[in-house]
């Protein structure tokens, strides 16, 4: 069924989905409230592999079993971990694959955030647009299809005369 308002209908559809989609999922650095990040070394094996994307979400408390990331000053990414234990408002946290505990004890306001979503593998397809040749040419493939000269559609050849028989 076709009606004159569908096209408006059908882009207030889009726009509410985006507009959803951006509520959900927008990171921090946008003015959203999630933190990415891709898992890098197996000491989160085998929860956790080299190559996810995890979704991290702030929250107001945190407790021990939960996988939380935190900052340190000496690493400029977050360590994605498992907090084990909770005493006097700092966390100790360790890996799973891991034998020892890490050496840091971060308070609530170091804490980055809990995981929210694991993506699985997803995080080695962002690492491998981030390369610049790839990147560089999505950046051009996209830039040509956007310049790249169209066909007329159907609603210009209504003009032509067609013969009956």
């Amino acid at each position: 069924m076709w009606f004159p308002g569908m096209k408006v209908v059908r882009f207030l559809l889009v726009l509410l989905a985006l507009v959803g989609a951006w509520w959900l999922f927008a990171p921090e650095t946008l003015g959203g409230s999630d933190t990415y990040v891709v898992v890098s070394g197996p000491s989160m094996w085998p929860k956790l592999v080299t190559g996810d994307l995890v979704i991290l979400r702030r929250t107001g408390s945190y407790h021990t079993g939960q996988i939380a990331a935190y900052k340190t000053p000496q690493l400029e990414a977050p360590i994605l971990h498992q907090i084990i234990s909770v005493s006097d408002n700092h966390f100790s946290f360790k890996g799973i694959n891991n034998g020892f505990v890490d050496p840091s004890s971060p308070v609530q306001s170091e804490l980055v955030g809990r995981m929210w979503l694991d993506l699985g593998r997803t995080g080695r397809l962002l690492r491998f647009t981030q390369l610049p040749a790839v990147g560089g040419g999505l950046v051009f493939a996209a830039s040509a299809y956007a310049w790249w000269p169209r066909r007329r559609g159907r609603h210009h050849r209504l003009g032509r005369k067609t013969t009956c028989a």
